[in-house]
């Protein structure tokens, strides 16, 4: 499979998303902005977020939902402005906030019951703390799910409608946990990687998981890749897409166009012909 270089200049990216427009959405984490990137790489900046922009998805009206850490991520010493989730109309050119409930969000999706699900990872050297939180994409009233002793990224809906996954980088494990809109379940090791840190994912239609990871083995500084593992959990095939530390998170869209953060080289990477088409995400799933 065969990577080329969509954009670069654009700082720490983060968070792709194929938005309804048909452009690919990103996040820049040190920069504080969101971008759109179109089919030829040409980039456009959407919003200065005020912050570090991490996780990103988009909701059935076109609006984007950021998971903003505030600057507490790996980019920034300090807090530069309060964590939670912003809300960005790119038709009004408007922002606000819709929770600041969250400390230092990572992640976001929608799921089956169009709620939002945000992962919240206290940012420490240690990697071993966070919390799983419900939001209200209306009213903006946010639930504490579960505080967990690990560090969780990366969140997801897979093709079943009673689990999500979610990435606990620092122990190199992707967690299923036992989903319904009235709370969270029993949490179950899916995936146990062998090698690397396992950050954002995307699922194809046959439900196998792309996973971007950064680091290998029990070493941050080595050089990230991306995995492709099987519905039964089974590492299918591993992808070395260069020397970069941290590919962050990936995107896959339904006719087979595979999109790479790559947070080291600035950059956003595509594969056309990837061999499976992306499964959409809710709330756009039928």
């Amino acid at each position: 499979m065969q990577f080329e270089r969509l954009a670069g200049d654009l700082g720490r990216t983060e968070g792709p998303v194929f938005a309804g427009s048909g452009d690919v959405l990103v996040t820049s984490m040190d920069r504080g902005h969101l971008y759109s990137v179109d089919a030829d790489g040409v980039t456009a900046r959407v919003m200065n977020t005020g912050g570090e922009p991490n996780g990103l998805t988009e909701g059935p009206d076109g609006r984007l939902y950021v998971a903003q850490n505030g600057g507490r991520g790996p980019w920034n010493i300090r807090p530069i402005c309060p964590g939670g989730v912003q809300v960005v109309d790119p038709v009004a050119g408007s922002l606000r906030w819709l929770t600041m409930d969250p400390v230092s969000p990572n992640d976001l999706c929608f799921g089956p019951d169009g709620a939002l699900y945000v992962t919240d990872p206290t940012r420490t050297p240690a990697r071993n703390d966070g919390r799983l939180w419900r939001v209200d994409p209306l009213t903006g009233v946010a639930v504490l799910l579960r505080s967990v002793p690990w560090y969780p990224n990366g969140i997801g809906f897979g093709p079943e409608p009673d689990f999500v996954y979610v990435a606990s980088t620092g122990e190199s494990v992707i967690r299923r946990i036992e989903f319904s809109p009235d709370g969270l379940g029993a949490e179950h090791d899916f995936i146990t990687m062998p090698y690397g840190h396992p950050d954002g994912f995307a699922f194809d239609t046959d439900g196998n998981m792309i996973i971007a990871t950064v680091g290998t083995e029990s070493d941050l500084s080595a050089p990230g890749e991306l995995q492709v593992w099987s519905p039964e959990g089974t590492l299918s095939e591993r992808i070395q897409l260069g020397s970069g530390h941290y590919y962050t998170n990936v995107a896959l869209s339904g006719d087979g166009r595979l999109i790479v953060t790559d947070t080291d080289d600035c950059a956003v990477l595509v594969a056309d012909g990837w061999p499976g088409k992306g499964l959409p995400l809710h709330p756009h799933r039928v």
